[in-house]
């Protein structure tokens, strides 16, 4: 792996205008990323169909989609696996942007929003 070690405020000194996923390293087997949701934008509900997707959330406030309308509010120091399978999605909601880290496993992560 080229790079190992990274600063979170390195992908929130400017604030994107949309949800914005950084890949921080991929391979076969795995990846992580950072993501960034401005205030008030949304990661849209969805799913892995052979993916577990793990969340830690590490700045700023959401709501994390279940599934059929369903939420749970989000904060950080919370960790949330969604298994393969498993409705997850966010928004962002208060003043400032939802920022977390994720890992997910096994690679491809097949993306399917849900009532696709």
């Amino acid at each position: 792996m080229e790079k190992r070690f990274f600063y979170v405020k390195d992908y929130t000194q400017n604030v994107p205008e949309k949800a914005t996923k950084n890949v921080l390293h991929q391979n076969d087997q795995t990846n992580s990323v950072i993501w960034v949701i401005p205030p008030g934008e949304v990661l849209p509900a969805h799913y892995h169909p052979e993916t577990d997707d793990i969340w830690i959330i590490l700045q700023g406030k959401g709501e994390y989609f279940l599934g059929r309308g369903e939420t749970f509010p989000i904060e950080p120091g919370m960790v949330i696996p969604a298994v393969k399978g498993e409705i997850h999605g966010a928004k962002a909601v208060g003043n400032e942007p939802l920022v977390f880290a994720a890992v997910s496993a096994p690679m491809p992560a097949v993306m399917i929003k849900e009532g696709e």
